[in-house]
């Protein structure tokens, strides 16, 4: 027999080399890999490791201090309590536990806190479960930290309006981002959790408002627990902004506003050497300090900028353009009479005045807002020099302020009915121009821009609600300069009777209410039918010191609310009184 032993001696020590090459080829990989990662990226691994164990919560940064053009501070920061919730290394038993305990502190929010929680699970992140909590239940959940592993209470800023709301639809307000607008804005340092403006100044000036976030380093146990804080980000407040607003004037229109029948309505005070705004009410209003969302179904649609985004049919106030259309493309002879029964007959169909004024000319007419012999004058003119000479003062086109949402309104003519309704004009709708009436549509603000056009020989301004932003530093950021958007060339002689005309409206006509003695006060009231309830009432005004141009112009809207002298004129009157105190007596 053949001996094997020596062959199978070679064969297991030939497994045995093998085996020991192996073991000490794996033991140099991982000395190699210890090497690397304790020597080579020893400092990256440390980091990394710090990073696991620790959490960052952000802080807002407060945003822009608002003031009025007096330096009234509108709208500021006040401190806030903010939920924020980690739910890193916790068991998932655990967070229900926690998630359930917190919630039975907000059972009107559970839906959306539910969503919040999830966001934190899915994420792995510190998430702001609520930025708004009652001062005694943030000072409870801070008692009860211990048994609410990953829960944080945070002092943070929040808007906050020093009046209310006052001047809400000029400052808007703030809400979280969405995570579609994240997308959008990612890239210009914003994330999850921080507020954009949504409405007037905060939404159109954000970028100029919004301060630089900071945040907290904390460093947690296994639990989820702050141990204590590692370092703090200081945020970066935003700046300083001036308005064009004054206070005082704001509050005189709104309060008339509340104060009329309806209590729904618009007044807009300009500045007509410039387009500054002093003042833009719209009423029923809201608190940019309060939730949005009670707002969203509110019937009264306080959210809805009746001064810029609301069209009414502007009624008399309309005849300001029929007459600079008459007195310019028909050289129109101001001594015309023409007799008011109370109607006025365009072939069959009766078109009717407020009153019966018997024989008026064209002084007489405007002062007492005579229809009849606006629809004899708007006939002779024609519809296409009304047309042309309202879209001169800017009716059918937006005005270009700086708020969000403006409306451009509507001017018919004979090429819009022809595309439109496929009938030719007939003199009827021409009527129906002549005094504002018809497919005719304004909002306020554009009916105060063609007021201050007459007001000051033709400018037609670009408004404006913001007049300058500055830093904490006093750096300026912005400074806005007043902008012609075009003048409406017609003679000086025209402008004059347009200004005398509107005068006395006030000295002996419809516009009594709103003489004042010491002061040049033009005006014109109008009463506007509406298809859908009661008329709605207008009051439009300038006023000046004798002798100096006029300063101010105030058009006031009251939705429904009847006669523009009686519902809208104690309006303007308010405003004009509050920018020209009377002397008191002594």
């Amino acid at each position: 027999m053949t001996d094997n032993r020596p062959h199978v001696d070679v064969l297991a020590d030939w497994r045995l080399k093998a085996i020991t090459i192996f073991v000490s080829a794996c033991f140099a990989v991982l000395g190699l890999r210890l090497f690397q990662l304790q020597i080579l990226r020893g400092s990256e691994m440390a980091r990394l490791a710090e990073m696991n164990r620790t959490q960052i919560i952000p802080l807002r940064a407060p945003r822009a201090v608002v003031m009025d053009r007096h330096g009234d501070v509108l709208l500021e920061n006040a401190p806030n309590f903010s939920l924020f919730y980690s739910a890193q290394a916790l068991p998932e038993k655990a967070h229900r536990n926690v998630e359930d305990d917190v919630l039975r502190w907000f059972p009107a929010m559970e839906p959306l806190l539910k969503r919040k929680f999830a966001e934190a699970r899915l994420t792995g992140k510190m998430t702001r479960i609520s930025a708004d909590i009652p001062r005694p239940v943030a000072l409870a959940l801070i008692e009860k930290r211990l048994s609410l592993p990953g829960v944080s209470v945070v002092v943070e800023p929040k808007r906050r309006a020093r009046y209310g709301s006052l001047c809400s639809h000029v400052l808007g307000y703030v809400d979280e981002i969405s995570s579609a607008e994240l997308e959008r804005l990612r890239e210009e340092g914003y994330r999850m959790g921080q507020l954009v403006g949504r409405m007037g100044i905060e939404r159109v000036y954000e970028n100029i408002l919004r301060g630089e976030d900071g945040g907290i380093q904390f460093e947690m146990d296994a639990g989820g627990r702050h141990v204590h804080v590692m370092r703090r980000i200081a945020p970066r407040p935003g700046p300083l902004a001036t308005l064009t607003i004054d206070r005082r004037l704001q509050e005189a229109v709104e309060q008339g506003l509340k104060a009329s029948e309806t209590k729904k309505g618009a007044a807009v005070v300009v500045d007509p050497r410039s387009g500054a705004v002093l003042a833009l009410a719209s009423s029923p209003d809201f608190d940019p300090s309060a939730s949005v969302i009670p707002y969203l179904t509110d019937p009264g649609l306080p959210l809805f900028n009746r001064a810029i985004q609301g069209t009414y049919p502007p009624g008399s106030v309309f005849k300001i353009v029929d007459a600079a259309a008459a007195l310019f493309d028909a050289d129109w002879d101001i001594k015309q009479t023409f007799n008011c029964p109370g109607k006025f007959y365009v072939g069959s169909k009766e078109f009717g005045c407020w009153g019966v004024h018997h024989v008026k000319d064209f002084m007489g007419a405007v002062a007492w807002s005579c229809n009849v012999y606006f629809y004899n004058l708007g006939i002779r003119t024609g519809p296409d020099a009304i047309e042309r000479m309202a879209r001169a003062f800017g009716f059918a086109e937006k005005t270009g302020i700086d708020l969000t949402s403006e409306t451009a309104g509507f001017i018919p003519g004979r090429a819009w009915k022809k595309e439109y309704r496929k009938v030719p004009w007939f003199d009827g709708d021409t009527a129906n121009l002549a005094i504002g009436q018809g497919a005719v549509a304004a909002t306020p603000l554009q009916v105060a821009m063609m007021v201050s056009s007459v007001a000051n020989g033709g400018q037609l301004w670009k408004p404006f609600v913001m007049d300058s932003v500055v830093d904490r530093s006093g750096r300026v950021l912005f400074k806005q300069s007043p902008v012609l958007r075009r003048t409406v060339e017609m003679p000086q002689r025209i402008w004059e009777r347009l200004g005398l005309a509107m005068q006395g409206v006030v000295t002996v006509g419809t516009g009594r209410g709103v003489h004042r003695p010491d002061l040049v006060v033009g005006a014109k009231s109008g009463t506007a039918q509406n298809p859908h309830g009661r008329e709605h009432a207008w009051f439009a005004a300038y006023a000046g010191r004798p002798g100096e141009p006029a300063s101010l112009v105030v058009v006031v809207c009251v939705e429904n609310g009847g006669r523009g002298s009686a519902a809208a004129g104690p309006v303007a009157r308010a405003a004009i009184n509050a920018a020209f105190p009377l002397e008191k007596k002594t």
